[in-house]
């Protein structure tokens, strides 16, 4: 999938199912086909035609040059470059700093319909569908394939730790960047001491943003009012005000929530049986009714149906019965209860899974009950999560399952604070959205310096663009921005700090706040440490 099909996805993320419950009460279960490589792109070009107009909801509002310090502020934020840190505090290091963003990954790189095919025939496809994949290739790329273009940039963060003391110095040292699990393959960056390679242990800090109500921070606040949307960071500052003061930071070297010893009860429903679906019955669905204790929290998995009555502690959850072309069937669905048990549970067979449905069919489920520890049923679940989700080879599977135990642990039911986005208590949207939400990752390693020596230390990585929605009618569309932080959350004493730009003949800069000329051949800028924020702003160069 392309770059701007994952963005575009990511996007879509914030569109709550509750948006289209009208449509998902009365439909039928979906069909499973057949996977096409090029299914995710007529996916995505379908959602952009018909889903294009809330786009602009789910970011911060572009205004072109009138953002804090001059920046703009982007629909799609990427986070600022951050500096080097350590955990210990000592006046005797001192700090220079040279940075350079080299835009080589805009440069085209023709991808021939030919390496297509041959990319499928590696992933295991049969004949008739390599032939089948080259003809549509064909008829998308009919001068045999088509220039892929990137907007990332290769960044070089290069310091000079300098021990000014008279006594050797061990320091933890910490380098931030701003990304999300689903991209952190791609972001993470390298760290080198003295030019070889550290081994790192990676860090993270919880879910960054915050929330917001289903029409978007641009409204007043009366109809902003509840947390049923993400509202991701969208500017320089909004870092700031995460990361100035430390807590963040402590937060992200601490050992995190643990849910060992936490007894729960737990309902699991097995083996679902019921009428084929059909004109008269258009979509047979178990629904399990029960009344809930007051200071009760029940979580659930594999339910995407839900009716709640808070002041009589009367609560329905339901599912399609999955026919065996589909990717549920065989699989078992959970209710966890934490607190005292639920009461007065029914089981029964609808036509439909709207809850006016008042037609029960013969349909049936069975259901074991049994106690448990919290722990250990969400790491079962999250095992046939990944099971139904192939995940990528390099995802580390522990990480996922800490972020999204903190995810549920901050701002899902088991929070004090809980967001109305997960008001459901369905698992699988918490073990999802854990993926795509923002953070700010710390790569930790050891080095000593002697006294009166200095030593070098470098991070190389892949930063991607901020940037406005394609669709968005804005001054900054085709605008590509990037920033850093010359200091913030820093403890060390900076000399200086200089940037480099390696344009490589691909942009043309829009606005500024580095100093670059490229006319005048200025790509080497001195970069103030007092000047917490510096933003590049750039479009691709037409060619002539």
């Amino acid at each position: 999938m392309s770059r701007e099909s994952e963005r575009l996805l990511d996007a879509l993320g914030e569109i709550r199912e509750e948006m289209l419950n009208p449509i998902l009460d009365h439909r039928q279960p979906a069909r499973r086909s057949k996977w096409k490589p090029w299914a995710a792109l007529a996916a995505v070009l379908v959602l952009a035609v018909g889903l294009w107009r809330f786009l602009p909801r789910m970011g911060g509002s572009s205004s072109g040059g009138t953002g804090s310090s001059g920046s703009s502020v982007f629909m799609s934020y990427a986070g600022p470059i951050l500096p080097l840190t350590a955990v210990e505090q000592t006046e005797s290091i001192t700090a220079s700093r040279e940075i350079t963003l080299d835009f080589s990954p805009w440069a085209p790189v023709w991808i021939s319909n030919k390496q297509q095919v041959e990319k499928y025939k590696e992933q295991g496809a049969a004949p008739e569908e390599l032939e089948d994949y080259r003809q549509q290739l064909e008829e998308w790329f009919p001068e045999g394939g088509y220039e892929k273009t990137s907007t990332d940039i290769l960044v070089k963060d290069d310091y000079l730790l300098t021990n000014t003391g008279e006594t050797e110095q061990s320091l933890t040292l910490l380098y931030p960047f701003a990304s999300a699990l689903n991209q952190l393959e791609q972001l993470r960056p390298q760290l080198t001491v003295a030019g070889e390679k550290m081994e790192t242990t990676l860090r993270w800090g919880g879910y960054s943003g915050g929330f917001q109500g289903a029409l978007g921070e641009n409204l007043s606040a009366e109809a902003e009012e509840g947390s049923v949307n993400l509202r991701q960071l969208n500017s320089w500052t909004q870092y700031q005000a995460l990361l100035s003061d430390g807590s963040y930071q402590i937060q992200a070297l601490g050992t995190g929530e643990s849910l060992e010893g936490i007894p729960v009860t737990i309902y699991q429903f097995s083996d679902p049986w019921g009428p084929e679906a059909g004109e008269e019955i258009p979509n047979p669905t178990i629904r399990v009714t029960y009344r809930q204790p007051e200071d009760t929290t029940v979580l659930s998995y594999g339910f995407h149906g839900m009716s709640r009555d808070e002041e009589t502690g009367e609560m329905g959850q339901s599912f399609s019965i999955p026919e065996p072309q589909e990717s549920r069937y065989g699989k078992n669905f959970y209710m966890i209860v934490i607190g005292e048990d639920i009461q007065e549970m029914e089981v029964a067979g609808y036509a439909t899974g709207g809850w006016d449905t008042v037609e029960q069919v013969e349909a049936g489920v069975t259901v074991e009950r049994y106690e448990g520890d919290l722990d250990g049923i969400l790491r079962r679940i999250f095992q046939e999560y990944l099971t139904e989700n192939t995940p990528s080879p390099d995802m580390d599977q522990e990480m996922w399952y800490q972020q999204f135990v903190e995810l549920l642990t901050s701002s899902g039911p088991l929070s004090s604070q809980s967001a109305q986005r997960y008001a459901s208590g369905w698992l699988e949207d918490l073990i999802s959205e854990t993926r795509i939400i923002s953070r700010v990752f710390y790569l930790e390693t050891e080095v000593t310096i002697a006294p009166g020596q200095t030593l070098q230390v470098t991070a190389e990585m892949t930063k991607n663009a901020s940037y406005d929605f394609a669709c968005a009618k804005t001054e900054n569309r085709g605008v590509c921005g990037y920033d850093l932080m010359t200091t913030l959350g820093s403890g060390f004493l900076w000399k200086d700090q200089q940037a480099i730009l390696e344009d490589r003949g691909q942009i043309e800069i829009v606005r500024q706040n580095f100093g670059f000329d490229l006319e005048q051949g200025i790509y080497t800028v001195k970069l103030n440490p007092q000047e917490e924020h510096y933003y590049l702003e750039v479009r691709r160069k037409e060619k002539r």
